[in-house]
């Protein structure tokens, strides 16, 4: 199975570290929390930077059901 980033909205604050750093995957939706918007933009290693860096821990991959 693929793995792909997910944004657990409760947990999120809406920092937007996310969406500085990687600005071509993580956006910010209109209720003030990041989410993911485009999985294919960015490397892996990218990906997995930003989860590590995030302050809350909200970032975590999921399989994609493939």
């Amino acid at each position: 199975m693929t793995k792909i980033p997910r944004v657990n909205t409760y947990e999120c604050t809406g920092c937007a570290l996310c969406t500085i750093a990687l600005p071509e995957v993580f956006r910010m939706a209109p209720e003030g929390k990041s989410e993911v918007y485009a999985i294919d933009k960015a490397e892996k290693t990218a990906i997995q930077k930003v989860m590590n860096d995030c302050p809350v821990g909200c970032v975590h991959w999921y399989d994609n059901g493939k």
